[in-house]
């Protein structure tokens, strides 16, 4: 525990606020997440959801957790504690959803992350390589509600806490000028408004 940054420079300073703040969306994700996962079970469908998506939110924030090991970074393993709540939500679509052979072979790829993460000696590049991945696969979403022609299962506070965390890590990039955060934020909230947009297309 000494040996996180967070602890190391408690303060009023900016490490111990950004930490703060990374704690407080993290928590604000959870609610989206769990929110998500209650749609799920409580209509008993998983219609319009993207499985490709939720499979790599999952085994890449429990990745995460290694990373920010790494990282001697507390919000980081915090962060990671997200994966956890993704669990109800893959149970829900393998109950609900009829997956084709494809798509549980992406599972099984996806679930290579971790492994990966911890093996790995270049973690920087890994993670921005699978920010990347992970916007492509966003994508597939919006993709899943054009082909139903319907918002089915989305929860809309999912989407919302997720764009607007966006919002947050953008600005946060630019302060720091992390251009890779940048740009997958600044694309990430593009996708987050076509999703939005599509929901209340498909009232």
């Amino acid at each position: 525990m000494k040996n996180f940054v967070e602890i190391q420079n408690f303060g009023f300073n900016s490490i111990t606020i950004t930490a703060l703040m990374t704690m407080i969306f993290t928590i604000l994700q959870g609610v989206g997440i769990t929110q998500q996962g209650k749609k799920i079970w409580q209509e008993k469908s998983a219609r319009s959801l993207s499985p490709e998506l939720f499979f790599l939110l999952l085994f890449y924030f429990l990745s995460f957790f290694f990373y920010g090991w790494s990282k001697d970074s507390l919000a980081m393993c915090f962060n990671s504690l997200l994966g956890l709540l993704y669990i109800p939500i893959i149970v829900g679509i393998y109950k609900f959803q009829t997956l084709s052979l494809i798509k549980k072979i992406i599972f099984f790829l996806t679930s290579l992350i971790v492994p990966m993460m911890i093996i790995l000696q270049e973690k920087d590049i890994f993670l921005l390589v699978l920010l990347l991945i992970s916007l492509l696969v966003l994508i597939t979403q919006p993709l899943a509600m054009l082909k139903e022609k319907s918002r089915g299962s989305v929860d809309l506070n999912y989407i919302l806490i997720f764009f607007v965390t966006s919002v947050f890590w953008l600005v946060y990039s630019m302060i720091i000028n992390n251009w890779p955060l940048e740009i997958f934020n600044s694309l990430a909230i593009i996708v987050y408004l076509w999703i939005l947009w599509l929901y209340h297309q498909y009232q």
